[in-house]
């Protein structure tokens, strides 16, 4: 039987996603149908007996190892949610907020029923270390998404599904009196951050500070945009390419120094066990330690390994370790990287020659499409996850990443002497020049529209996925990789255009959606890849809902920002969030140095009139009207679509569609109204037509 683990580790796998979408109703009826099947299987083909053991075994297998982790975890839970407890943690990990707030992650239990469970909590900075023990009383909530973020998801991938606010009371907190491991790391990773970036220019040492230790919290959000766009962001996340690149520069030098292979295999494994540790232990940095060391395991008894086989026991491995990692989407990113780099990557560019006698063009040739058959595999993963994917990709890692992996050398060496003396300082001039040399590139290319694509697309992901099909159809019966090359570049263009008709098609259609969180109130009103933007109630989070918005949407052009409602922080945060587009033109209703004061102003955007006022907004479009107030008013004619922000009793319930932010608002739903809810698009057709659709979740 060859590759036994492929059968068993992607079963596995799949298995994981079977019965995290099964209801519970039907868990019994999905085990015997998957036995069902293999008899079927079994009875067309004797031969395959192996495989079809292995392959449902492994699936049966993971589906009751998912649910009972369910069981154990989520259901014991869900009893707390609301309730007042008191919870005994060990701090597990911290993320520190310039606001002066942290973010801690507890590992511990529920005094009152000694259940065990891990908890996020968001309070003042209480200055603490891995390994203190904390102990608290407040109310658990359970962790929901927004649309800026889906904390569930995320955070369910770590097995954490409750959460305490600031409200929460510290009753007692007990310092660690022993230096663990991961306390002198953690304290060593902060030391060697403070002070690469005493030597270095900001942005380019928070770069190297992100691409040695994964730290991005001293980068500007536009900076860390601008490598998104320009598809290098990766470098950012410390993954396998680090460890990847790590483990090949210590090889090298023990064959140089011809050490055995025992001891080469030790050394390796001290240390990539290290740089798991010193990265955070992330699922990206596992899946590359345990594929390194399976790999240079088999050297010792002179066995050559299948990268598809490592990468199968890889993701059997971290399955079997926690079976909610199916929700993480460094999981999958991590794991489709390494299937396009160790697998697909290398055999359809093995032996292509199109240039002949020209050795140079033929390699350039052959790492571009190195990377483009990279960017393929991971494309559905990132157009899944994230809101926007980077058309460059593969030329920018070809050109790009070169460059930051020198940067990278060069923060490994001043690293090793302790970012002290003068070999230290040349390295950090050094890599200083490289990645403001990278930073200025993505950041030009990051202003060009045509550097990036929007996933808000109906399509997009069916298109992808179905070409991915088609190519693979296209390698298993014809086998010819010029051929498959070709189709994968048919599949894009055809995925391009599609797209585009379908963003030709709504391109006429006016799109106002309002933002925020809770009552607090941003409407952005959208025709095609323009838009403006008008935030009402000023809340401080409204900048990073414009972003996200903007950014989803694909919008190339703001053509204003109105705050009718300012703070310091406010504008900060537009500062720090809006800058791919940049806002034309920025219009207050209160005194700002360097802004226009404006009262009240009417402006003509693609057909529709807008009247902005401090306190409300008015729309007119097609003969519909659409009004945002934030009190009750008398209105000279019914708006067709009425939001009202703040807290609201009374409301004028006569109108068409009825928004209504407070959730303690005492009208009742019914199919036209949206009570409580925020993030919605209200879409206006040019023959008049209106439909609102939620921008998460259920549309």
């Amino acid at each position: 039987m060859k590759r036994p683990a492929i059968y068993i580790g992607f079963l596995y796998i799949l298995g994981l996603i079977t019965a995290s979408i099964v209801i519970e109703q039907f868990r019994i009826v999905a085990c015997v149908m998957m036995i069902i099947l293999a008899i079927v299987l079994l009875l067309i083909n004797k031969k395959i007996w192996k495989y079809v053991l292995f392959s449902t075994l492994s699936c049966v297998i993971a589906c009751c190892s998912y649910w009972h982790c369910e069981n154990m975890i989520i259901k014991n839970q869900v009893n707390y949610i609301g309730k007042e407890v008191v919870f005994t943690g060990n701090i597990a990990s911290q993320i520190i907020y310039d606001s002066g707030y942290a973010e801690y992650i507890l590992t511990g239990y529920f005094q009152d029923d000694n259940i065990k469970a891990n908890i996020k909590l968001f309070c003042e900075n209480q200055d603490l270390n891995y390994g203190d023990e904390i102990i608290i009383s407040g109310v658990a909530q359970k962790i929901q998404s927004n649309y800026i973020f889906d904390s569930e998801t995320y955070y369910q991938a770590k097995q954490i599904f409750l959460e305490f606010d600031i409200t929460t009371e510290i009753l007692e907190i007990n310092v660690s009196e022993y230096k663990t491991l991961k306390n002198i790391i953690y304290n060593w990773r902060a030391n060697m951050t403070e002070k690469i970036l005493s030597h270095m220019d900001s942005e380019a040492g928070a770069m190297l500070t992100g691409m040695l230790f994964g730290d991005k919290s001293s980068m500007r959000y536009a900076t860390k945009k601008a490598l998104y766009r320009t598809g290098i962001g990766h470098i950012l996340a410390v993954s396998g390419l680090h460890l990847d690149f790590l483990a090949g520069c210590v090889l090298f030098l023990l064959k140089k120094c011809k050490v055995g292979r025992k001891l080469s295999f030790l050394i390796i494994m001290l240390v990539c066990s290290g740089f798991v540790l010193c990265a955070g232990e992330t699922v990206s940095v596992k899946r590359a330690c345990i594929m390194i060391l399976l790999s240079q395991g088999a050297r010792i008894v002179f066995r050559e390994t299948d990268n598809l086989n490592n990468l199968a026991i890889a993701m059997l491995v971290l399955g079997i370790e926690n079976p909610f990692v199916i929700y993480n989407s460094g999981f999958w990113l991590s794991c489709a990287g390494a299937l396009g780099i160790a697998v697909v990557a290398n055999f359809m560019t093995e032996e292509i020659k199109i240039f002949e006698n020209k050795i140079i063009l033929n390699k350039i040739f052959k790492n571009l499409l190195f990377f483009c058959w990279v960017f393929v595999i991971l494309l559905p993963v990132s157009a899944f996850y994230f809101r926007e994917i980077s058309l460059i990709s593969p030329l920018s890692n070809l050109l790009l990443v070169p460059v930051c992996m020198i940067s990278l050398i060069l923060g490994f060496i001043a690293i090793i002497f302790g970012c002290h003396g003068l070999i230290a300082e040349v390295c950090f001039s050094g890599a200083n020049i490289f990645n403001n040399l990278i930073l200025k590139i993505s950041d030009w290319l990051a202003n060009f529209s045509w550097t990036y694509a929007s996933t808000d697309s109906e399509i997009l992901l069916f298109l992808l996925i179905s070409g991915m099909i088609l190519v693979i159809l296209c390698q298993v019966c014809l086998k010819n990789k010029i051929f498959t090359s070709v189709s994968v570049i048919i599949v894009f263009i055809i995925t391009g255009v599609f797209v585009n008709i379908e963003n030709l098609l709504q391109a006429q259609d006016l799109k106002i959606a309002v933002l925020g969180t809770g009552k607090n109130c941003l409407v952005a009103v959208r025709k095609g890849t323009e838009a403006v933007l008008i935030d009402i109630s000023g809340n401080h989070q409204n900048a990073n809902y414009a972003s996200v918005y903007l950014e989803e949407k694909g919008v190339e052009k703001l053509q204003a920002l109105y705050l009718c409602n300012l703070n310091e922080k406010n504008m900060m945060n537009y500062n720090k969030y809006l800058n791919y587009p940049k806002p034309e033109k920025i219009y207050t209703m209160q005194e700002l140095e360097n802004f226009e004061v404006i009262q009240k102003q009417e402006l003509l955007f693609h057909g529709a009139l807008l009247v902005i006022e401090q306190d409300k907004l008015k729309i007119e479009y097609e003969n519909k009207i659409f009004i945002c107030t934030n009190e009750k008013k008398v209105f000279s004619d019914i708006p067709d679509i009425l939001v009202i922000y703040g807290k609201s009793e009374n409301v004028q319930s006569d109108c068409g569609i009825l928004i209504i932010l407070d959730e303690n608002s005492c009208y009742e739903k019914n199919n036209y109204s949206y009570i409580g809810e925020n993030n919605l698009e209200i879409i206006i057709s040019e023959n008049g037509k209106c439909q609102v659709r939620r921008l998460y979740g259920d549309s």
